[in-house]
């Protein structure tokens, strides 16, 4: 006899980061059957393998879904005991060795987010501030930055999800089943899965489950490399280089983030205190790197701002593939001209600060609850993924 087949799901998430086991969480919590596809392991992409920290995107589009993900990160934290996030914000410091970039620095944060508060800070003032940081530097502070240990937050929403009786399959991958332009499940290892709908959340291979061709590729990957360190006496504060006039737009509002186009990729200098260690990074690369060719140039751009990580030991080093869509903006939505798909995905660097957000509003579309989705994060303005 053959073992009787598993019933139908309502909704099949495809992918298995903070989006993806988020998305699930909400469904389900609305009574809908839901199964969660993911090829690899829960957080086996930029979910797990971030610097770990919650932080505003600087972005007015972006920043409705940071302060709707904090809310949601704080209800989940009060659930779980296997995630955390701060009361108060570490403190975001964005640091340089010339005075004239934090001023500037400052000046492009106040215009469109006077709210938040930005100062610039040097000399005796910033060393008692943060006594890590090398002499000479010059900083701006913004009151912001949540760092959370990287992977906890999904780990913690996939739990949520299985509570609530969303049914997970690792190391599976999924193929969308059509019948015309109609979504009527997946395919699994050959196998249809029927479902009414289906929730693109597979890091930058999004595109690929819709548009197998490849034609329709707003989202690429942009690969980072973290290293892990113990650094004595470690930066309380979350730090960047300072630089946000190439992060924003010329108008101050949308993150141009270096893309697959712009060159070999540079070493971008951060830092992010996590419990007895710190995630120091990162790199914007259009090909996935060996991950140990970047450490020592990663350390070394480092120790310009933070001494002591000359003498850190390293506990790993870790690569992730950041979604990154065409516009810096993720896509959030129903899938132009593929009726019972939608797509949640192409967040780059600001998944994990803006996922469960978008989790929420593309989870309410699917359940038909009418969500005031931004007309910025629509897919429809790449188009259908198979016009």
């Amino acid at each position: 006899m053959h073992a009787p087949a598993d019933p139908a799901p309502d909704v099949v998430v495809v992918g298995g980061g903070i989006v993806g086991t988020s998305t699930a969480a909400f469904l389900a919590e609305a009574g809908a059957s839901v199964l969660l596809v993911e090829r690899d392991g829960l957080a086996s992409g930029a979910s797990g393998a971030n610097s770990g920290v919650v932080q505003h995107p600087f972005d007015p589009v972006m920043a409705q879904l940071y302060r709707a993900s904090l809310a949601l990160y704080r209800e989940l934290a009060a659930e779980s005991n296997a995630f955390r996030i701060g009361a108060e914000p570490a403190g975001m410091l964005y640091v340089s060795a010339d005075e004239a970039a934090a001023r500037r620095q400052a000046a492009l944060i106040d215009g469109p987010f006077p709210e938040l508060g930005a100062e610039v800070l040097g000399g005796e003032a910033l060393r008692a501030l943060e006594p890590a940081l090398a002499p000479g530097l010059w900083a701006c502070r913004v009151p912001i930055g949540y760092p959370v240990a990287p992977g906890s937050g999904t780990y913690a929403f996939a739990t949520r999800a299985e509570a609530r009786g969303v049914t997970v399959r690792l190391g599976r991958a999924a193929e969308l089943e059509l019948a015309g332009d109609a979504v009527v499940g997946v395919r699994i290892e050959g196998r249809l899965v029927p479902a009414g709908a289906v929730v693109a959340a597979s890091f930058p291979w999004t595109p690929a489950l819709l548009d197998p061709s490849g034609r329709w590729a707003p989202i690429a990957p942009l690969w980072g490399v973290v290293v892990e360190a113990e650094v004595p006496g470690a930066p309380r504060h979350v730090l960047e280089e300072a630089g946000i006039e190439e992060v924003l737009d010329a108008d101050a509002t949308l993150p141009a983030v270096p893309g697959p186009q712009d060159g070999d990729g540079d070493v971008e200098f951060s830092f992010v205190p996590q419990l007895g260690a710190g995630s120091v990074g990162s790199t914007f690369l259009p090909d996935e790197p060996s991950p140990e060719a970047w450490t020592e140039r990663i350390l070394l751009g480092a120790m310009q701002f933070i001494p002591a990580v000359a003498d850190a030991p390293i506990r790993g080093v870790r690569c992730c593939a950041r979604p990154q869509s065409t516009d810096g903006r993720p896509l959030v939505g129903e899938v132009p001209g593929l009726r019972g798909a939608f797509v949640c995905a192409g967040h780059g660097p600001w998944g994990v600060s803006t996922g469960p957000g978008s989790a929420r509003l593309v989870a309410d579309l699917v359940l038909g609850r009418s969500p005031d989705i931004p007309a910025a994060l629509s897919p429809a303005r790449f188009g259908p993924p198979r016009g």
